[in-house]
This record gives C-alpha cells, structure tokens and sequence, in this order.
C-alpha cells in the first residue's frame, strides 16, 4: 500500500510538471516571433522533461533502496512500542498512586487511633490526677479538724489553768484575810505528817 502511495505521487508531479512546461511553451506572446523560438523551446521542454524523468527515477530508486517504507514501519513500531512503555508506565503510575492513597488511609486510621489511645491516656491521666486532689483534699480537712480539735482542747486546757490559777490566787487572798498564824502553822505541820507519812 505505501509502494502505491509512493508511486501515486510521482505519476501526479511528473504530470503537474509537463502540463507547467506546456503552458509556458504555448503561452501567450506574439505569433511570429514565438514561431521561431518554438522548436528552440520544445527542445528546452524536452531536456528538461527528460532531466526531471531522470531525477525521479533516481529519487525512486533511491528511496526504494533506502526502503522508506521499512523507514516508516520501524518509526511505526517504535511509535507503538512508545505507546505501549508509556500506557506501561501509567498503569504503573496509578498502581503506585494506588498503593499510596492505600498507606495514606491506614496512616489516617493509625493517626486515629493513636489520638484515640492519647484521649484515653489523658482523661485516665485527667481521672487519677482528681482523684488524687480528692484525696488530698479530705487528708487536709482531716489534718485541719484534727488541728482545731487540738486548738479546742488546748484552748480549754488553758482556760482550766487559768481559772485553777485565778481559783487559787482568789482561794489565797480569802485564806490569808481568814488564817491567822497559829492556823497557819497549824496547817503547815499537817501537810509535813501528811508528806512523812507517805514517804
């Protein structure tokens, strides 16, 4: 089929190329001076057809040596072969965009589920720390009950005392207006038997 393409197109410029040089041979111009100059011009048109015939044959031959249409079906398949690397290579593509898209969505699940164990982590985290200030806090209100029940006590242990104290102070001012000296020693003597006795 390429052979009579090829072929085709010659046959087609060779007669492009006669009817050109027929024109300007018969072209217009005055009739007696052309006459002369028409046999001088048929002989021109036909050395130069004959030149042309010569080159395209050449140029045929040629070419079919050079074997264009071997030429062309080699551009062909490595056309194809082209085609067939790069539809390849972006099945491969997408394969490998595939196998991304895939990580990326068990990374995203990952990532949540990390986050998750993280929330779990802190409101545990967030339980044990109030359960801890709790604690505390009951240990402090303990300590500060306990305290002021001590406060309380020794409070009153010092009032005692010092009604004890103001007790006695007032017992020996009345004792010392009412005793005389000899009840005084009187008494003295009582409390030494008392001592002696114990001893």
């Amino acid at each position: 089929m390429m052979r009579r393409n090829i072929s085709s197109f010659i046959i087609f410029a060779i007669i492009v190329l006669i009817a050109g040089g027929v024109s300007l041979v018969f072209g217009g111009g005055g009739e007696a001076a052309h006459q002369a100059d028409k046999s001088a011009a048929l002989t021109d048109l036909l050395y130069r057809f004959i030149n042309f015939t010569l080159l395209v044959i050449i140029l045929f031959f040629a070419l079919k040596k050079a074997n264009v249409g071997q030429l062309f079906t080699a551009r062909r398949e490595k056309i194809q072969r082209t085609l067939e690397e790069l539809k390849m290579a972006k099945e491969e593509a997408e394969k490998r965009y595939r196998e991304i898209e895939n990580r990326l969505k068990a990374f995203e699940k990952e990532r949540e589920k990390i986050l998750e164990q993280f929330r779990a982590e802190g409101l545990a985290e967030k339980e044990k720390i109030v359960a801890e200030a709790r604690e505390r806090a009951r240990q402090i209100l303990e300590q500060a009950e306990f305290t002021i029940k001590r406060e309380i006590e020794g409070a009153r242990n010092r009032v005692r005392q010092e009604v004890v104290e103001l007790a006695a102070s007032k017992a020996q001012e009345i004792i010392s207006r009412e005793i005389k000296d000899e009840d005084q020693e009187r008494l003295v003597n009582e409390f030494i038997e008392k001592v002696e006795r114990v001893h």
